[in-house]
């Protein structure tokens, strides 16, 4: 008895069970890997089979390569700590300030400038303390007061070195006017003799603290452009 013809459902059905063995078979291929020209290309199992390989005895399931990026952390380690050990506190000797009155007023008022002038050379040295990476340390001289104005430069610049400083800090405070004065000042490198910054700061006001908020201010400044970091 002759075999029934199949229907193109049956035929539809056979054939799409032949393509998934075809498709099945072509992805277990491609797990267990297989060469391409110029790659190899391997499945998970495969990847994974060589990373087992390639253990070493105390590794805890890392591949041996990875004591490769141990070593370059270890020496990153090594590197930063070296330069944290190069940078070494920086000192700096601080003179006395200057002051100039170009304002015009007629009313006398030195000794409440003297003294807004000497809470200015405390507030910018304490200011300057408390930065970590700074040693500050005060000069005395025998004119009184340490200023560029009276002692001179070279002076002050022997006596900086003397007290075992490589910086010095020299400035003056100068009234513009009524409401408007300024802070100018400089660092001197004394290996180089060489400034390193000079700046000019201006404020508002002719009080205490106006005068504390401008050394506040300027130690912050001096800190930031004049010093090695």
């Amino acid at each position: 008895m002759p075999a029934a013809p199949e229907s193109p459902e049956t035929s539809k059905t056979e054939g799409s069970r032949a393509g998934l063995h075809v498709a099945r078979w072509r992805m277990r291929k491609r797990r267990i890997g297989r060469y391409r020209p110029g790659c190899y290309c391997f499945g998970r199992e495969e990847k994974m089979r060589r990373m087992r390989s390639q253990r070493l005895p105390g590794s805890h399931g890392f591949p041996a390569y990875s004591g490769i990026f141990m070593m370059l952390a270890v020496a990153a380690a090594d590197a930063f700590s070296g330069f944290a050990n190069a940078a070494e506190p920086v000192t700096l000797a601080v003179s006395d300030f200057d002051f100039r009155d170009t304002s015009g007023e007629v009313r006398d008022q030195s000794a409440e400038h003297a003294k807004r002038l000497k809470a200015l050379g405390i507030t910018l040295q304490e200011g300057l303390s408390a930065v970590g990476r700074l040693n500050i340390v005060p000069m005395t001289c025998e004119t009184g007061r340490c200023t560029a104005g009276t002692a001179g430069l070279e002076a002050l610049s022997i006596k900086a070195r003397d007290v075992g400083a490589t910086y010095l800090l020299i400035g003056e405070v100068r009234k513009l006017s009524t409401l408007v004065g300024g802070v100018k000042f400089a660092v001197l490198d004394l290996t180089s003799n060489k400034p390193t910054c000079d700046r000019f700061l201006s404020y508002r006001g002719d009080t205490d603290e106006a005068w504390r908020r401008a050394a506040a201010f300027a130690a912050q400044d001096i800190e930031k452009h004049c010093l090695p970091k």
